[in-house]
């Protein structure tokens, strides 16, 4: 017989304990006797009566409702210390609760799921109540089947005993330390919660190692080897479907493992195992969507892809494999810009989640551009199109710019990706890199021919800033040839020399032009002093310079990530910050958090544990806010999407078999003890009535 005590605290206790001395003195409280005229003989009877009353034994003992009154409060008094048996165990006091929460616990306890659970909602995508949407036909999933488990471990310890309890998925969390206070490992359980994340056991067999298996000072064999800590064996309790690599490189030592495993052998379970997009190279306007679809599960399984672009269905596929299957899928999109894709399984099976991928297209890259120009029409022109908008912001000052603290304070920071000096010099060069046109950077370079006219006679379009250009017919009025510092590197051959030549210069590079787009006439106006801006290849270049030299990126695939997982990317400078926004199976966009951008454009993203396609977006007032990166968050995890459960694991150089599932108890005896005290006001009711009459 063993006793666990309902009631926590000393003053709960007490208050229980002044009942039956409250009922007692009940007992003696005197009427208030109001005088009344009788016979002189009434008088000596009443007289004798009253001496009895005063007498304590003789009232307690023709007492009957006294009695019956204490009994009960005294059976109340017992069953809230909830008497009970549980069987005998080979229990070693401390227990290690481990609980799986990772995405294929999200599947059902047991048997496939019922139809009513193929059609979700984006709300039930959330952790909480994905276990609903997946759970079985009692309407239970396997990480809630856990729950249960544990917390009835839980209800039967003693109060010799103590238990932690620890969350895993990809990462492990404590939630409780070791107590023995049954409550607060109620209270941790309950704000457990699944994940979408994939599952690593690892962390969490070292988190509960520290305890059964202290560290030495030293190797065992050496002389100064002193253990830190007794060694205190604790059983290791595994809920979990097994879903995990085996671990072999770690040692149990004094932990007792018992796998207990949730869910089921047999499955039914499509899963899309990647899902991707990339323009086609021959043609920019046409993107190619491709994805894997497996049989992770024992039954055969069909169904339909839909591909969605940006919320709108422009695409379908049917589906239907064997188990251990697999099989590919190609989709078409024609688009210029950045896009997002859905690909969804309309299934009926054990895991929702692996139902649904992301993919997107980034949009090309945003990068700030300062040109100090007196005026050049050919080169405005040029770096206000439509399409150069889409990469580049670019800000046009005068050479005075050059003399302020505002200009010195800019480039010392390196706040521009790139700066164009048109016809000027700085007084020392920027920390980014720089184009200069019809002017040297500084002392290190210089001209090797006086000004006339050029004819070009050889071109490195091997190199990225000239690849696609044709110059050959290029007329130059007058340019001069130049020489660069150390590593420099010729890109344009005249009949006067190198006419364009780029230099590193630490981690930035310098790129110069030996002649002018525009010169000065003689009243103060412009003139062209080439073709070139006349010419196809002179927008193609300014795009090359500003991919290149500016690092514009263009429209590419968006990389995917696992959920949970932490995201580093990095903008252009001209970010400040941006707002996290996730667009989900109900497209509708939800802002996240507003990021800050560190120096050099890096970003850290953690929220990321629900699946879809994020975006971050830059900041603006008044202006509509642009999309200046994209990645996706998918599952692609075939062994979390193999739902069937493991009937043994390993780990460490152990194999666990698994144990009964079910919930251990402890025959608790409160409810007899109630219904005893139920009985007993019963009687105490009947001789109460039967004394009025």
């Amino acid at each position: 017989m063993n006793f666990t005590p309902a009631l926590t605290g000393t003053w709960p206790w007490l208050v229980l304990g002044a009942i039956p001395i409250g009922i007692v003195l009940l007992y003696f409280l005197k009427l208030r006797r109001e005088p009344v005229e009788v016979p002189s003989t009434y008088l000596w009877s009443r007289t004798i009566e009253d001496l009895h009353v005063n007498s304590l034994l003789q009232r307690l003992r023709n007492s009957v409702l006294l009695f019956l009154q204490l009994a009960a409060v005294v059976l109340v008094g017992l069953a809230l210390f909830r008497p009970g048996v549980r069987d005998e165990s080979a229990s070693l006091g401390r227990q290690v609760f481990l609980l799986d929460a990772s995405a294929s616990m999200q599947a059902p306890a047991g048997g496939p799921p019922s139809a009513n659970n193929t059609k979700q909602t984006e709300s039930q995508q959330n952790s909480s109540q994905l276990n609903a949407a997946n759970a079985n036909e009692s309407g239970q999933s396997r990480f809630e089947q856990a729950v249960e488990q544990i917390g009835g471990r839980i209800d039967s310890m003693t109060d010799e005993e103590t238990a932690m309890l620890i969350v895993f998925s990809d990462r492990a969390e404590v939630m409780q330390a070791f107590t023995s206070d049954r409550n607060r490992l109620r209270d941790a359980l309950e704000r457990c919660e699944v994940t979408n994340r994939p599952t690593d056991i690892l962390g969490a067999l070292k988190a509960a190692d520290g305890l059964a298996n202290p560290r030495r000072t030293s190797q065992i064999d050496d002389i100064g080897d002193v253990q830190v800590a007794d060694a205190l064996p604790a059983e290791l309790l595994l809920y979990s479907d097994g879903g995990f690599e085996q671990v072999t490189d770690f040692n149990l030592g004094n932990l007792q493992p018992t796998y207990h495993a949730i869910g089921s052998e047999q499955t039914k379970n499509l899963s899309i195992v990647s899902f991707s997009a990339n323009r086609d190279l021959n043609d920019s306007t046409q993107v190619e969507a491709f994805a894997t679809i497996v049989n992770t599960g024992q039954q055969s399984a069909s169904g339909e892809a839909s591909l969605f672009l940006d919320g709108q269905l422009i695409d379908a596929a049917s589906v239907s494999l064997e188990p251990g299957d697999q099989t590919g899928l190609a989709f078409g999109v024609e688009s210029e810009d950045s896009i997002r894709l859905r690909l969804e399984l309309d299934v009926n099976d054990d895991l929702r989640l692996d139902n649904l991928a992301y993919a997107a297209l980034t949009p090309s890259g945003l990068v700030s551009v300062l040109v100090v120009t007196e005026g050049n029409r050919p080169l405005e022109l040029g770096l206000t199109t439509e399409k150069i908008k889409r990469i580049a912001e670019c800000e046009f000052v005068s050479p005075d710019f050059l003399k302020t603290d505002a200009y010195t304070k800019r480039a010392i920071a390196g706040q521009d990706d790139l700066i164009i000096f048109d016809r000027c010099q700085p007084p020392s060069l920027p920390a980014t890199s720089t184009f200069f046109i019809g002017t040297l950077p500084s002392d290190a370079w210089s001209y090797t021919s006086e000004p006339s006219s050029l004819t070009l006679i050889d071109v490195d379009r091997t190199h990225p800033v000239l690849r696609y250009l044709e110059l050959y017919s290029l007329l130059v009025f007058s340019g001069r040839g130049i020489d660069g510092p150390e590593g420099t590197l010729d890109l344009i051959e005249s009949d006067r020399g190198t006419v364009m030549a780029i230099a590193p210069r630490g981690s930035y590079r310098d790129l110069v032009l030996g002649f002018d787009l525009v010169s000065e006439t003689e009243d103060g106006g412009t003139q062209a002093n080439t073709n070139w801006y006349a010419e196809r290849s002179w927008p193609v270049f300014l795009l090359n310079l500003l991919r290149q030299m500016a690092g514009a990126s263009a429209s590419t695939a968006a990389p995917s990530y696992r959920p949970g997982e932490m995201v580093l990317t990095r903008l252009e400078s001209a970010i400040r910050e941006a707002s996290l926004v996730r667009i989900g199976q109900d497209d509708q966009e939800q802002t996240l958090d507003s990021l800050l951008v560190a120096d050099g454009g890096a970003v850290e993203i953690s929220q990321t544990q629900e699946p879809g396609n994020y975006q971050l977006v830059r900041k603006t007032d008044g202006e509509a806010a642009p999309v200046v990166d994209r990645f996706a968050i998918n599952l692609f995890d075939t062994r979390e999407s193999n739902l069937a459960t493991k009937p043994d694991i390993e780990l460490g150089y152990e194999t666990v078999e698994a144990t009964e599932t079910g919930i251990e108890t402890r025959r608790e005896y409160w409810r007899l003890l109630l219904v005893v005290v139920l009985a007993i006001l019963a009687i105490e009711w009947w001789v109460y009535t039967r004394r009025l009459a």
